[in-house]
């Protein structure tokens, strides 16, 4: 092989292996992002599954059970692409983040609470709608308005902040409220109705606003685990509510002899002279003391003092 074949060979060589250079990824920094904000939005996220089961079940109807995965770290045209042709984006400002955060609905989800809200059983369009009607807006309105009332609520608990309507979309080209390389992180929440049906929502927040709120964040805010977690707070006082526990009271403790307790007879009477300072007994504690009396007609127990311990 010539000097000019070799030559020729390793500029071919070193031309493949330019082209098969491997694209550089910032996996440090998009680590050092999710340290950053995770914890945050973590707590954010348990509040606002209790916030928004408070706010949609009147609208619904039915009972709701929410729950929130971990947040998904994109970019903004990755996440538009995702969009359907028709989808309602609510808009918010969160001040003072930087940026909006967007709400958005599927259809599918709107037409179920709108049937729950007539008073119907959620069902399955029979095809995709291809424009909301002027009742689903006005009901997206009423969605918004009480899921931003929560959003504020649960954010003012890290924080000072304050959560402001701005704007409405029924397609992603009205919503590009950042650029295509922004980077976004999406929240999603998984609302479920009875007899399983579920559906998603998304709350969408910009990453560099959330970076950047950092510095208005209370100190209760920064640390994710100081408080009780709200959703299992609201889970265990729900379950709380349907235990039951044995209730009852000893009046007098008389003494009989043996040959007193052998003439025992059907009619005989065991006086009991009046007594205060009874035990109430839950379980097997004593958890009061009081007095028995009457009310109503009927014999009736009145608590004076709980036992402390």
């Amino acid at each position: 092989m010539s000097s000019s074949e070799l030559s020729d060979t390793t500029d071919g060589l070193g031309t493949a292996q330019a082209e098969r250079r491997p694209a550089e990824h910032s996996f440090a920094k998009a680590d050092a992002d999710q340290k950053t904000v995770v914890p945050v939005l973590r707590r954010v996220a348990r509040s606002l599954c209790t916030g928004l089961r408070h706010a949609l079940e009147p609208i619904a109807g039915v009972k709701l059970r929410v729950d929130a995965p971990d947040a998904e770290f994109t970019q903004f045209d990755v996440w538009c692409d995702r969009q359907a042709e028709l989808v309602s984006i609510s808009q918010f400002q969160l001040a003072p983040m930087q940026g909006r955060v967007l709400l958005k609905m599927e259809p599918v989800f709107v037409s179920a609470m709108l049937d729950a809200f007539f008073g119907g059983a959620p069902r399955e369009m029979a095809s995709p709608k291809k424009e909301f009607t002027a009742t689903d807006i006005r009901l997206i309105g009423r969605i918004a308005r009480v899921i931003g009332e929560r959003l504020g609520a649960s954010w003012n608990e890290v924080g000072n902040f304050a959560c402001h309507a701005a704007g409405h979309a029924t397609s992603v080209d009205g919503a590009r409220i950042a650029s295509p390389l922004a980077r976004m992180v999406v929240q999603r929440f998984r609302i479920t109705l009875p007899d399983n049906i579920r559906y998603e929502l998304e709350l969408v927040y910009p990453l560099d606003g959330l970076q950047a709120a950092e510095q208005c964040l209370t100190p209760a805010g920064i640390a994710d685990d100081q408080l009780p977690d709200p959703a299992w707070r609201d889970q265990m006082t729900q379950a709380l509510a349907h235990v039951t526990l044995p209730a009852r009271s000893v009046l007098a403790r008389p003494v009989l002899t043996l040959p007193q307790l052998a003439e025992l007879k059907p009619g005989d009477i065991i006086p009991i002279p009046p007594a205060r300072n009874l035990p109430l007994i839950i379980g097997d504690r004593i958890f009061a003391r009081g007095s028995l009396g009457e009310q109503n007609g009927l014999a009736a127990f009145r608590i004076e003092t709980i036992e402390r311990g």
